[in-house]
């Protein structure tokens, strides 16, 4: 069974204590006791050139907390301007400016095929010997070490969860969540019957949430650490056999009708949108989307109290496996034509950002659960929502994220077909078998 790296989060995060970073205090010739602070350089001098750098790493869902971060930094460091680009884009934005070698300096990636071609290409700086690079534990260094390279820093942990607006669920006669897949089936089909509300939705038009949906089914008709191990090696060695369970067709069959039409093609934002107008009960979504969630329901329910989450009721009412992965990377791109002073405004930037002080920006905005040191007890706000969804999650088996796993083609195919099924163009197995048409030309593991 694979590591359990986000139950030593808690303990990671108590663990370390914050970096200091304030300014230095002097004592004045003619006292003992006086003391004034050291004047801190605002305007550019010899070494700190006027420089602007572009990143891609502000996300929607903490757009707000980025404009406040940003203007942070630029009050601090006057002489660097930062543009930031993308906002709402998907890996397409990355791909295209992967192909016309125009990367920004500072982007956002995970282990995907864009990661692997960025590695090979040798594209992204080795951030082992930088400042930012200690705060980080070696679990999630490892994640992102290619080729001996740690070439991002993790924002967060990452892991599945479902978010109710319990104010419909009540109207079907539900006041608890379910905590079951057959319970899940039957709030489905209450929700449905009972309210104007779909049951589910999910923003599917994203494969990291489109796929959540079948490794949360898979992971739980496993229910067995050494099957789903396997299930991981033989899915990024082209060898897994989808064919060979008829309950996977079965019950994404079964799930597939109560999705929300349009969560086929819905982005997160859309998904939070939708929760909003109160189009949806459920929403099967990533932790890293909890703030955005929480505020939607709460609009939608106009009550707080009505917002909850649990891990996803995909399991058999004992055990609930969930799905995992260290979240997204920042990554700093290598550019040979960048100057000597974006290079220093790119360092200066990129160490700052993992300061406590300042990623709690992002931390707070996005309700992930912070992998690095800096982040201590005072800094850390998670929606009220997920605070317990934290020890369920530290206590539950997982598999890791399909992002992990599959190679590009293989993800178009599949995450296709899922969305294929949604929108009830295809079956599951329609599904499957596409898949098993794919995975011998299309695997992580291929050389």
């Amino acid at each position: 069974m694979m590591k359990k790296w986000i139950a030593l989060l808690l303990a990671l995060v108590m663990a370390f204590s914050l970096i200091a970073c304030g300014a230095k205090t002097e004592t004045t010739p003619d006292t003992d006791t006086e003391t004034t602070e050291e004047v801190v350089e605002t305007t550019p001098t010899e070494t700190q050139e006027e420089a602007t750098i572009e990143v891609w790493i502000a996300q929607v869902d903490w757009a707000d907390a980025w404009d406040e971060l940003e203007a942070k930094f630029e009050e601090e460091h006057p002489w660097i301007e930062v543009e930031h680009v993308g906002l709402g884009e998907d890996a397409t934005f990355l791909s295209s400016r992967i192909a016309a070698n125009d990367l920004p300096d500072v982007i956002q990636s995970n282990n995907t095929p864009n990661m692997d071609a960025m590695v090979a290409g040798d594209m992204l700086v080795d951030l082992t010997d930088w400042e930012c690079a200690a705060l980080m534990a070696d679990t999630y260094k490892d994640a992102y070490t290619k080729d001996g390279k740690l070439v991002g820093m993790c924002q967060g942990a990452a892991f599945s969860c479902m978010f109710y607006n319990m104010a419909i669920l009540e109207e079907a006669g539900w006041a608890e969540p379910p905590a079951s897949w057959e319970e899940l089936l039957q709030c489905c089909a209450d929700i449905e019957a009972k309210t104007d509300a779909a049951p589910l939705v999910t923003a599917a038009g994203k494969t990291t949430t489109s796929w959540m949906i079948l490794e949360l089914v898979l992971a739980n008709i496993l229910n067995d650490a050494d099957a789903v191990k396997a299930y991981e090696e033989d899915f990024k060695n082209g060898t897994f056999d989808w064919a060979a369970y008829p309950e996977l067709v079965e019950r994404m069959d079964a799930i597939a009708p109560y999705f929300l039409e349009g969560s086929a093609a819905a982005l997160e934002e859309d998904a939070a949108t939708y929760m909003a107008d109160g189009l949806a009960a459920m929403c099967l979504a990533g932790n890293w989307n909890g703030g955005m969630l929480a505020d939607a329901i709460t609009t939608a329910s106009g009550d707080e109290s009505k917002v909850v989450a649990t891990l996803p009721p995909f399991g058999d009412g004992e055990t609930t496996w969930i799905s995992n992965s260290p979240e997204d990377a920042f990554c700093v791109t290598a550019d040979p034509e960048r100057s000597d002073a974006e290079q220093a405004a790119v360092e200066t930037f990129f160490n700052w950002l993992f300061e406590g002080e300042n990623f709690k920006y992002i931390q707070n905005a996005r309700g992930t659960v912070p992998v690095i040191s800096s982040m201590t007890d005072d800094l850390i706000a998670l929606p009220e929502c997920m605070l317990p969804v934290v020890p369920a999650m530290n206590a539950a088996p997982a598999v890791l994220m399909g992002f992990n796993l599959w190679a590009a083609e293989f993800s178009d195919a599949a995450n296709g077909m899922i969305k294929d099924l949604l929108s009830g163009n295809a079956t599951a197995q329609d599904m499957v078998d596409k898949m098993v048409e794919v995975m011998p030309t299309s695997f992580k593991n291929q050389g």
